[in-house]
């Protein structure tokens, strides 16, 4: 199965899911993308650097604390107006992430388990 039918099944999942995408946060860009309507390739790409910039907050709030349990946290949730962002990033550092544009946080809670499970196996299962 190619990743944009992955990414497909994945945002078909629930109702609430408006976009699943998977990019690339080191380079802050968006690969592959589904969503219920055509989005311009800027749009994807201030997702994808909304997430790096949300983990680079995780990470150096991980670092202030010292706290471990922050430092293994690898999603980031962000509620913006009439939506809700779930941000997943690959264990590991490869910079991988998927992302996704839901309705609300509920939607945005029912999809993280199977967003993490599409990445493990992108990942040839070594995210968890």
């Amino acid at each position: 199965m190619t990743l944009t039918c992955q990414l497909d099944a994945l945002r078909q999942m629930d109702p609430g899911c408006r976009l699943a995408a998977f990019g690339d946060l080191g380079a802050s860009i968006v690969l592959r993308s589904s969503s219920e309507t055509a989005r311009p390739q800027e749009y994807l790409d201030d997702l994808c650097q909304q997430a790096r910039r949300g983990f680079l907050a995780l990470d150096a709030a991980a670092g202030a604390n010292g706290s471990v349990a922050a430092a293994a946290a690898q999603d980031v949730l962000v509620l913006a107006p009439g939506e809700a962002r779930l941000f997943l990033r690959a264990v590991g550092g490869s910079g991988d992430a998927v992302l996704c544009v839901c309705a609300d946080a509920g939607a945005a809670a029912r999809l993280a388990a199977p967003a993490r499970q599409l990445l493990a196996q992108l990942n040839g299962g070594n995210d968890g």
